[in-house]
């Protein structure tokens, strides 16, 4: 969906391609804008780099097997494959937009970017793929943040201190 920002992602691995050659993407999941997005990587001669892979039932497994993890959304709330990539222990470059500021600790888990700034993501992209020990140690911490704030337990026992409070008012 356009609120996704792939177009952005694409845009941004245009950049990181003449930094880290031999770089991929993996774009997962498929909607009304795939057609347009396989056009916009033809467009920009990225053909061996990103590959749309549509919806999978084995995205974690895919997460599992990335260097970096990125998302490029320019408005949303949530992004749970986001945490699902740091409970892979993947470090990230996402889009400082909705709730992806309380999941990703800038410059400890990640990297936050700007919405739209292709150029600011494809930096940070370029900065961990030329890094591996920063990777590892993002990586980890990522692991660590989600081990801690974003386990069902936790989602189960905030969610029930929330409606204890508000029957408490009645």
């Amino acid at each position: 969906s356009p609120d996704k920002g792939h177009h952005h992602l694409i845009d941004a691995a245009q950049l990181v391609v003449r930094e880290v050659p031999d770089v991929r993407f993996v774009i997962v999941g498929d909607g009304e804008l795939r057609e347009g997005l396989e056009k916009h990587v033809r467009d920009r001669h990225l053909e061996r780099h990103v590959f749309l892979v549509g919806f999978r039932a084995d995205a974690l497994d895919l997460t599992k097997a990335f260097d970096v993890f990125a998302v490029s959304p320019i408005a949303g709330g949530l992004c749970t494959a986001l945490i699902e990539a740091m409970a892979a222990s993947k470090a990230a470059v996402a889009t400082s937009v909705g709730a992806i500021p309380e999941i990703v600790v800038d410059g400890e888990t990640g990297f936050l970017t700007p919405a739209r700034d292709h150029a600011a993501m494809a930096a940070k992209l370029i900065l961990l793929l030329k890094d591996q020990a920063l990777r590892e140690r993002m990586g980890a911490a990522a692991l660590a943040r989600a081990r801690d704030r974003f386990t069902v337990e936790r989602l189960v026992a905030e969610t029930a201190a929330v409606y204890e409070r508000l029957t408490a008012r009645c």
